[in-house]
């Protein structure tokens, strides 16, 4: 890395920003978590966000700490990484210009979900002159309910044991779309695919609930580590999928 040619796109222009296209958020590979604290698209998609923000690091690292560099440090445990994997978040690939090219950043390249750039353990689905140049998500609707939640041994400025979010969109009583999350549990940050799936079609009762844990223990690989055994973070994400169905709103369950 010290001999290596480096771009800074921290300052790019063309990176930057919050923006709302038709029902989608699309927010550039530089916008800090701050810059997502103070957007109105943001705030009003998810009224909850700046509770969840403050679980994470602190008022100058989330001056500074980009949602892409959260992507690409391939953390398992990465809050962010395990906020957007729940809405489904796609990402855009671009090939960096040369060192010392002339003219803007090239924002053309490749999406891919977010849940397939993680391929194992720091590892990308990424070339190594690809950086990430935009993020997008569908923005949730009327029916839509979301929740993050993290443990950690401190409430605030450290590292999750393990975290988890949802993103549900309802028809009437039954459950018409899930995303589930959770980091800490694998050695990446994980999409549950099967128990988003076994969600689908369901009422949100303890009957589901107690179903969708079963199936989230055939999804995760967690290892014992200082945060915790394999065995009490594993019984952690059923408690947190439990907060997220006791956090859903009054006439929704």
């Amino acid at each position: 890395m010290t001999n290596a040619d480096i771009r800074f796109v921290f300052d790019e222009p063309v990176l930057n920003g919050i923006i709302k296209e038709g029902n989608k958020c699309i927010i550039g590979s530089s916008a800090t978590v701050s810059d997502l604290m103070n957007s109105s698209i943001i705030n009003e998609a998810f009224p909850d966000f700046h509770r969840y923000a403050k679980l994470v690091s602190s008022t100058p690292i989330r001056n500074m700490a980009t949602i892409a560099g959260n992507f690409i440090n391939a953390s398992p445990i990465g809050d962010f990484t395990i906020f957007f994997l729940a809405l489904d978040a796609q990402v855009g690939l671009t090939p960096s210009p040369s060192p010392g090219g002339e003219g803007s950043v090239i924002i053309s390249g490749r999406e891919i979900p977010l849940r397939n750039l993680y391929k194992g353990y720091k590892q990308l689905d990424k070339k190594p002159e690809e950086f990430i140049s935009k993020i997008w998500f569908e923005l949730p609707e009327k029916n839509s309910f979301f929740n993050f939640e993290k443990v950690s041994k401190r409430t605030n400025l450290d590292i999750a044991s393990v975290n988890s979010a949802i993103s549900i969109t309802m028809t009437g009583t039954e459950i018409a779309k899930a995303g589930v999350s959770a980091g800490g549990v694998g050695p990446v940050p994980m999409y549950l695919q099967k128990t988003s799936e076994f969600l689908k079609g369901k009422k949100i009762n303890e009957e589901t609930v107690n179903g969708a844990i079963e199936m989230m223990k055939t999804e995760i690989s967690p290892i014992s580590d200082a945060r915790g055994t394999k065995e009490y973070k594993t019984l952690l994400l059923g408690q947190l999928i439990k907060a997220h169905a006791l956090c859903l709103p009054k006439g929704r369950t």
